[in-house]
């Protein structure tokens, strides 16, 4: 591919990263909770996830999944589960916050762990990031295309949306705005977890339409 197709890979992945939803309400969830490598690690954890699905489109595997309508629905039916279960954690979370800064303590590198599987689950149990790809892949990946350009494209995909929400976690925990957040935290919690449900219930409707 030319330098003119990645450019627009990069911008067109950027764009999806930076859009609104789940995954941004789990990211400043998640730094409000634990703190700067508490969001960090959940980004990653939900970077490497993209860039799985990223991966799957680009060989052209997603696809088959995305026609196996039951496949799809049993993701479709998990990562609502999911997300009502974040939505739950989140408003019942108590006041205090836990500050994951040391890395050797094992409480801490299992609630980093913790984080970073929650936010590897909430993208990869997302098939709509599969039809995401699958939209704009199709217009890039060529039959010449070779296995390194194939795989770099998955990599980028996964770059990008990794460094967009640490990004977000480090500008949260890295000004004055994260003690404004924090003073606030349970009426966030609940507004947050609130509309994680809300969208949750909405994505189980459709599964439940989807079925009858």
């Amino acid at each position: 591919m030319n330098v003119e197709s990645w450019l627009q890979i990069v911008v067109i992945c950027f764009l999806g990263a930076i859009s609104p939803g789940p995954s941004l309400a789990l990211i400043v969830t998640n730094t409000l909770a634990g703190g700067r490598a508490y969001g960090v690690s959940t980004s990653i954890g939900h970077g490497i996830g993209i860039a799985i699905w990223a991966f799957l489109t680009a060989f052209g595997i997603s696809g088959l999944i995305v026609d196996k309508s039951n496949i799809l629905l049993a993701l479709q039916f998990a990562g609502a589960c999911l997300l009502i279960y974040i939505g739950f954690r989140t408003i019942i979370a108590s006041k205090r916050v836990l500050t994951v800064n040391d890395h050797t303590n094992p409480i801490v590198s299992a609630a980093l762990l913790k984080g970073a599987s929650e936010g590897f689950l909430i993208s990869i149990l997302n098939p709509k990031i599969a039809l995401f790809f699958l939209a704009i892949f199709t217009h890039f990946v060529q039959p010449e295309s070779g296995w390194a350009e194939t795989s770099f494209m998955g990599i980028l995909a996964g770059l990008i949306d990794a460094c967009w929400y640490a990004f977000v976690a480090l500008m949260l925990t890295g000004t004055n705005l994260i003690q404004f957040l924090r003073n606030r935290e349970n009426t966030i919690n609940r507004i947050s977890g609130g509309l994680l449900i809300i969208i949750a219930g909405y994505l189980l409707i459709k599964v439940i339409q989807n079925l009858i």
